[in-house]
């Protein structure tokens, strides 16, 4: 049975039993630091089992993009060399909230593999959790399973927990006996807890049926839920009766796209060939599909996990070819899963342009980084990297640990990896990286009556009261004057975060006194502002909160122009501009964007020009509420970094021109924002690029800033303003030119003391030395004095010049004097003793530093006789 025909029996079969079908969700993680990726079918359902979200359904039915190649869960090192082990993978899954349970989940999932897939019953088992009998009761009673294809297993394998705290419950798992001629053989000892391939894991139900508790016990929960998964790959391998996933349909056309680009076979190529050709097959699903949905290689979070997924397949297509064949075998990813994930077909460009970029950077780095391991390999006694070594091909080549791993086993070595650790920890005290730890006030429990209202959409005055406080971590019921505290009120007008918008500043009246914000948070989704007591605080005492009204509203001009700027690059470059980060600031915006060429000056004019127009036309801006599913239909943007309800999203209209969910704050009109002016665009890494832009006042002080400049110039200069950057470009080449002659000058000046020098060179323990002061020369120059002098006379020669607080100097010694003088040995002496650090060839040394010691010669003349 083809893939199509799984996926699609798969949803009409849950559809039937009253599931929504819901799409997957981003591969990045809306607002979720604890995740890297995507890695679960329930990621995206989070809230709706904690309990925090609501959805129109209870019953729901997925397919799940999913990535683990870092944090907890990383099968990155097994890709290739096992039959199952993939960094993309997709999770078919269907979950009950407060609905059904147990029996209905069991016989669901039986009926399924047995009736839809036509699975044969007899080599099916399951396990449950040790104490799970309701479970075991269910299939042994109600599906008819055998007591001896029953398993009952520990927490490790069947108890799932969310973290130390929170929704958990026992699990019951769905596994294939492929027979005795599989796995480890040993018919007595061999089940599903056996960590050979025999027993084949097919579809895992999780039932969250309690709530743990800091203590450890276990609390039923009120509404309970049933979260399944089952990997596509691996369901297709079963029904297409292959032994490895690799086998299958999903990855025949990438790999016979890389025997097409290679010219090699992949039945025929030997075990270490045909791990190449499979970690090609699922190393470009997973980094095709991250850079699909906002990803981008960088040397931090899932950034590096991306960074690291291709350069290990960079190293592996060495094995196959010199060729870079990665970023065209994206294109065949793009066509075969283009139909489920549209965002593949519009990013194409991007994804092609952005592997091409990363691989070819590193493959410099790959050659000498293999060279310099080759060497550590070769003067290394014990087989083992050091853990210095692992730091430097790290460091200066850019190679992940898991590398330096692959390549020294493949040399018969081991790496130090904690070693390794150690460097690494250097690194981050030497840079004051910080690693990061929770917040305590995120999981503060606060009664369900303690509830905010924000009021800030309307209004940025707002008269309630206070039902919380919380001070030293604890909620208080008082607070005493003089204390910094959090204030919780039944409405607040103080915008947090939405959209990349900051928090609002302001202050709170209470008994007639101001009370400036320190900040303004959410304490478990209420909005808290944090001050210092002006008096004695209470529960149910008056507060008056007020917003910083020039605060929110230049904030408010950079959103909407933030919106009208995302709207512009989209209409004039394409919809392969994507959003991948926006940070609204009073003073100005800068937005993030995906696009895989650079922006030349006539495209940001256009971008302006576009903007301020829109700005011109004052269009109102209007904000109303739907669900997911209707804004997007409609053609609302979404942002892959934040979260939406599915069942009511807020869309920020400009009509005819953007809309966009948002749940920030906006201008009424189009026209209030003022003016609009990009000030800055960098690229960030390849295919991913950087806007800074100012609007209102802040644009207007540019203005008349570089209104200034010019008119200043102009009047210099003695030209009219449009001609200014010709005669600054002119008046530059005049300096080049006046440049070099002063450096022909200064060539014809230090001749003219040749003779005297000659004379001054005096024998220091029979070295010939001549220390040579030259002001306001380059070290070009200072290189030819010192060879002259060489070639007239063998010796050592140093010449040194100050120029603009910065000393340089060149060192000369001939060949006959390398036993009296060792240049490496006088190069640490400069550095330590004098602070010039230099280097060099075998008989010159070159360097500078910030200062030159008056007593240099008379310093370097002492340190010769020493020698």
């Amino acid at each position: 049975m083809k893939s199509t025909e799984i996926r699609s029996r798969f949803f009409k079969f849950f559809e039937k039993q009253k599931h929504t079908q819901v799409p997957s969700s981003s591969l990045i993680p809306a607002q979720d630091p604890t995740l890297l990726f995507a890695n679960a079918g329930m990621n995206q359902f989070k809230d709706v089992f904690l309990g925090k979200e609501k959805r129109s359904y209870t019953r729901a039915v997925s397919i799940q993009k999913c990535v683990r190649a870092g944090g907890k869960h990383n099968d990155l090192d097994n890709v290739g060399f096992t039959k199952r082990h993939l960094t993309f993978f997709e999770m078919m899954g269907n979950f009950s909230f407060g609905d059904y349970f147990k029996k209905d989940a069991i016989r669901f999932a039986w009926d399924f593999l047995t009736k839809e897939m036509n699975l044969p019953t007899d080599n099916m088992h399951a396990s449950v959790f040790t104490t799970d009998d309701e479970a075991f009761d269910i299939w042994h009673k109600e599906i008819g399973l055998p007591k001896n294809k029953i398993h009952r297993l520990g927490e490790n394998e069947n108890f799932w927990q969310m973290g130390d705290v929170g929704p958990c419950g026992p699990c019951t798992e769905i596994h294939i006996d492929r027979g005795p001629t599989f796995g480890c053989k040993e018919l007595k000892d061999c089940g599903p807890a056996c960590e050979c391939d025999r027993f084949l894991e097919v579809w895992n139900l999780v039932f969250m049926q309690y709530d743990k508790q800091a203590d450890g016990k276990l609390k039923e929960l009120e509404h309970k839920g049933v979260d399944t998964g089952m990997g596509l790959e691996r369901l297709c391998s079963i029904m297409q009766d292959q032994d490895s996933v690799f086998q299958t349909d999903l990855f025949a056309n990438v790999i016979a796209k890389t025997e097409e680009l290679t010219g090699l076979k992949y039945a025929k190529q030997d075990p270490l060939k045909k791990a190449a050709f499979n970690v090609l097959a699922d190393h470009v699903r997973s980094s095709t599909m991250i850079i699909a949905d906002g990803g981008a290689p960088s040397n931090e979070g899932r950034g590096y996990v991306l960074r690291k997924i291709i350069r290990r397949a960079a190293l592996f297509a060495q094995k196959l070819t010199d060729k870079n064949i990665f970023p065209e075998l994206s294109q065949v990813v793009v066509q075969d899963m283009g139909v489920y994930y549209p965002e593949l077909i519009a990013n194409k460009e991007l994804i092609y342009k952005v592997l091409e970029s990363e691989i070819e950077k590193f493959a410099a780095n790959l050659v000498r980084g293999q060279q310099i391991l080759q060497q550590f390999v070769a003067g290394s006694k014990k087989k083992v990297v050091t853990g210095q070594e692992a730091f430097k091909l790290y460091d200066t080549y850019g190679f992940p640990l898991e590398l330096i791993i692959l390549l020294a086993t493949d040399n018969g070595f081991t790496v130090d990896t904690d070693g390794f650790e150690k460097q690494m920890d250097e690194q981050r005290k030497k840079s004051g990286s910080k690693k990061m730890t929770t917040d305590p006030l995120d999981n503060l429990e606060l009664d369900e009556a303690i509830q905010t209202e924000f009021t800030g959409y309307k209004e940025l005055e707002t008269a309630s009261e206070i039902i919380a406080l919380v001070h030293d971590g604890k909620v208080v019921s008082k607070v005493p004057k003089g204390e910094t505290c959090f204030v919780i009120m039944r409405k607040s007008p103080y915008f947090i975060v939405g959209g990349g918008q900051v928090p609002d500043e302001g202050w709170l009246m209470i008994s007639d006194k101001k009370a400036l914000l320190k900040e303004v948070r959410y304490i478990n989704n209420r909005i808290a502002p944090a001050i210092t007591a002006p008096v004695d605080l209470k529960v149910g005492m008056k507060v008056t909160s007020v917003v910083d009204s020039t605060w929110r509203t230049k904030a408010m001009k950079n959103h909407t122009a933030t919106h009208m700027l995302q709207a512009a690059l989209i209409q004039l470059f394409g919809h392969t501009i994507k959003q991948s980060g926006s940070l609204v600031h009073p003073d100005y915006l800068r937005f993030d964007f995906t696009y895989h060429e650079n922006l030349s000056a006539d495209d940001i004019t256009r971008v302006e020009d576009l903007v301020n127009q829109k700005i011109m036309d004052d269009i109102p801006v209007t904000t109303e509420y739907t669900t997911m599913k209707d804004a997007l239909a409609r053609g609302a943007l979404a942002f892959f970094g934040d979260k939406y309800n599915p069942e009511q999203v807020r869309i920020v209209d400009i009509p005819n021109y953007s809309a966009e969910l948002c749940g920030g704050t906006h201008v009424p009109r189009t026209g209030v924002i003022g003016c609009f002016k990009i000030v800055e665009v960098t690229a960030l890494s390849a295919g991913h690029r950087r806007i800074f832009a100012v609007t209102g006042p802040k644009a207007i002080e540019l203005f008349q800033e570089s209104f200034n400049t010019v008119k200043t110039l102009s009047q210099e200069f003695s030209v009219q303003r449009d001609q200014v950057g010709d005669a600054v470009l002119k008046q530059k080449e005049q300096i080049k030119e006046l440049q070099k002659e002063i450096k022909l000058l200064r060539a014809d000046a230090w001749r003219t003391h040749i003779p005297q020098w000659e004379q001054d060179i005096e024998s220091i323990g029979g070295v010939p030395f001549l220390f040579v002061h030259a002001p306001e020369m380059d070290a070009q120059t200072l290189r030819e004095i010192v060879n002259h002098l060489a070639d007239k006379k063998p010796g050592l020669y140093f010449a040194i010049s100050e120029h603009d607080g910065r000393a340089t100097f060149v060192c000369r010694r001939s060949d006959q004097f390398a036993d009296r003088v060792d240049l490496k040995k006088f190069a640490t002496w400069l550095n330590d003793e004098h602070e010039l650090r230099g280097g060099g060839q075998r008989d010159t040394l070159q360097g500078g530093g910030s200062k030159f010691d008056a007593d240099l010669k008379q310093s370097i003349t002492q340190w010769i006789k020493k020698q």
